[in-house]
Formats: structure tokens, C-alpha cells, sequence
């Protein structure tokens, strides 16, 4: 019985150890390596006033104000990539360097119109199609042969598997 006290002892002492050791590492000891020490100066030299107005003034660098940009619509816009979003039975349509919040709904004449002005990406896709959970078949199908006709190879068409929110 007189070595589990000892034991306890060594035990609370090398979590206290590690505790100190962890702590300081990690800087969450107060008053533990946080000023200067004795053989350090405390006085900072001093400097002519001058000086430093000269050195803060060059450093400050005229910021010109800039408008907002005017959004601009997906026929003003240059196109690299159309993305196409098929929700229930309608199409939406934005160009890919847009935000998502910009899908704007069009019609199948649109869509060709503007999948025709693309000129695609370094893989060579033109047009990237996503399916809401909504989404239904015969547009999906009637997209595919309308495109199909427009002269756009399978291999420009990126279909995406998974459905978006």
C-alpha cells in the first residue's frame, strides 16, 4: 500500500512537468517568457520626429476608387464555357465564370444560340450540364439531340452525374 501514494506522487508530478512544458509551447503559460530580460535595454534609441513623418509619408499610396462593375448579361459576357442547369421540366443557363446565383431561364433557341458562341476550355468542353434532384428525363433527352444537331460532339459536352441543390 505505501507505493501506490508514491506512484501517485511521480504520476501528478509528470503531467505537472508535461502540463508546464506543453503550456509553453503552446504560449498558454502567463508570465512565463513574455517580457525582456535583465541583460536586454529597455530604452528604444530615439529618432528625429522628422525622420519618421518623411518615411510615413512615402508609404502611403493613393487608393483610386473604383465603381462596381455593372453586371453584365450572359450575351455581353465572353464565353468559354456555357453551363446549363435542368430543373423539373425547364432549362436555366449561365456562362461558367459567373457566380450561381446568376442561372437565368431560356428557351432551346437560346441555348443553342449560346452554346454555338462558346469556344470551350483547355479540355476542349464547351458545355457542362447539371441536373437538379427535379430534373426529368425528356428534357435531358431532348437537350442532348438538340445539341446533338447544333454540331457539338459528345466529347464537348461535359454531363454532370451528380444532382445540385
Amino acid at each position: 500500500m505505501a507505493k501506490r501514494p508514491k506512484r501517485l506522487m511521480y504520476a501528478g508530478g509528470g503531467v505537472l512537468i508535461l502540463g508546464i512544458i506543453l503550456g509553453q509551447f503552446f504560449g498558454l503559460t502567463p508570465g512565463i517568457n513574455t517580457g525582456s530580460g535583465d541583460g536586454e535595454e529597455k530604452t528604444e534609441p530615439a529618432e528625429d520626429p522628422r525622420t519618421i513623418l518623411a518615411s510615413t509619408e512615402s508609404d502611403v499610396v493613393p487608393v483610386l476608387i473604383q465603381p462596381e462593375p455593372k453586371h453584365k448579361t450572359l450575351a455581353e459576357l465572353p464565353l468559354k464555357v456555357l453551363d446549363i442547369l435542368i430543373d423539373n421540366r425547364s432549362y436555366l443557363i449561365k456562362a461558367s465564370s459567373q457566380s450561381q446565383d446568376r442561372y437565368q431561364p431560356a428557351e432551346m433557341k437560346q441555348i443553342i444560340q449560346q452554346a454555338n458562341r462558346t469556344i470551350g476550355d483547355e479540355d476542349g468542353i464547351r458545355i457542362r450540364v447539371y441536373r437538379k434532384g427535379s430534373a426529368r428525363v425528356i428534357p435531358e433527352s431532348l437537350l442532348k439531340d438538340e445539341l446533338k444537331k447544333a454540331g457539338l460532339a459528345p466529347q464537348m459536352i461535359d454531363w454532370k452525374n451528380h444532382l445540385v441543390d
